[in-house]
């Protein structure tokens, strides 16, 4: 930066080492180029297995990126990324017009283990999208990711907002811009399809890009299944019935920081129940859906109760509304009652942090679906 009497203008000057580019923005350039697809099928329902980060492949990917960065491809979507997020900074519609405009976004905003998987990919193929093609780092909503901090760490490197979200969004607008390039609009607009669980963190941000056209739907399911599914998928209900104090999943992590958001540490959390523990989660969650904004006076807002009618029944008007998909029946849409009879007692637990979260959402002129009562 340079401010020395008689000269022009302060010049004030960042480069990569200020805004690096995000891992999972390594793996997507590395699937553009190398992979194609997705390398495993990211919308399943019915497995409860935890799928373990390859950090060792991972890594290998990004030093190969690296090794390319005069390529062409990695050159050019490098360039208009930076330049997408430089108009995010400055509020300057520039390179951002050109991957915001023509296009419809469709985001699919839930909690974890709530639908959102069922829900993106049955979006993808109503929009005449094979879901297998799309590779899940692009699909899935590890990115963008945001928080209820202003400041984090990732690997003992500072992650201010604008480190962990402004610059992913631009790296995904870019990305989902290549990807769909060919995509065949429908009523003059493109449709892309994005599962985000955690852009009720930044919603402002998202709500106001310049696009023609935006939708959101959002599932909400009984906090007794969620939490059933969730410590399923972490590796079983521990031993001894608390929450872990090292989380085993990306999805316990969470739960982990809403309580910190709280002022409480990981050692007081995992003095809880575990289901005690997740059900501040789920209610947390749900808060902040509406009163942080995402959906509040959102009119293009639909909420869904976690049911396989409910559930079907979307993607079958979707499915009908577009006109392109290959097949005009909706995937079955897998649910049982299990955790009723695992856990009865959790359910008389979670009856008033249900009513609440809904006498909540009544105040912004909404309320839980009625399906919230299923415990599927």
């Amino acid at each position: 930066m340079t401010n020395n009497a008689g000269d022009q203008a302060p010049e004030i000057r960042f480069d990569l080492k200020h805004f690096p580019m995000s891992p999972m923005f390594a793996q997507m350039l590395y699937h553009l180029k190398f992979v194609g697809s997705a390398e495993h099928f990211w919308g399943d329902q019915v497995s409860e297995g935890l799928l373990i980060p390859d950090t060792q492949k991972a890594e290998e990917r990004r030093q190969a990126v690296i090794k390319e960065l005069n390529d062409p491809l990695f050159h050019s979507l490098i360039t208009r990324t930076y330049n997408v997020f430089g108009d995010l900074l400055t509020g300057v519609k520039g390179e951002l017009g050109s991957v915001c405009e023509n296009r419809r976004l469709f985001f699919v905003v839930a909690g974890p283990r709530q639908g959102g998987s069922y829900l993106t990919k049955e979006l993808y193929r109503a929009v005449g999208v094979a879901p297998e093609k799309v590779p899940e780092v692009l699909a899935h909503d590890g990115h963008p990711t945001g928080g209820p901090f202003w400041f984090t760490t990732h690997n003992g490197m500072a992650l201010p907002f604008t480190k962990s979200v402004m610059l992913q969004l631009a790296e995904w607008l870019v990305l989902s811009d290549y990807q769909f390039k060919d995509l065949k609009p429908v009523d003059g607009l493109k449709t892309i399809i994005k599962k985000s669980t955690r852009m009720l963190h930044y919603p402002e941000l998202v709500r106001e890009l310049p696009v023609p056209d935006m939708e959101w739907v959002s599932v909400v399911r009984h906090p007794v299944s969620a939490c059933v599914s969730v410590y399923e998928k972490s590796g079983g209900l521990p031993d001894n019935g608390l929450f872990p104090a090292v989380p085993r999943s990306m999805i316990e992590a969470w739960v982990s920081e809403s309580w910190a958001r709280d002022g409480f540490s990981r050692e007081q959390v995992s003095r809880q129940p575990y289901f005690r523990a997740y059900l501040h989660y789920w209610q947390r969650y749900h808060q902040t859906l509406v009163a942080g904004g995402l959906l509040r006076g959102n009119g293009k807002a639909s909420v869904l109760g976690y049911h396989p009618a409910k559930m079907e029944g979307f993607i079958r008007r979707q499915i009908a509304r577009f006109g392109v998909a290959d097949n005009a029946e909706p995937e079955t849409f897998f649910a049982n009652q299990k955790a009723r009879a695992r856990h009865p007692d959790w359910v008389t637990q979670a009856d008033p942090v249900i009513q609440g979260v809904h006498e909540l959402w009544q105040t912004f002129g909404l309320g839980l679906p009625s399906e919230i009562r299923d415990v599927f």
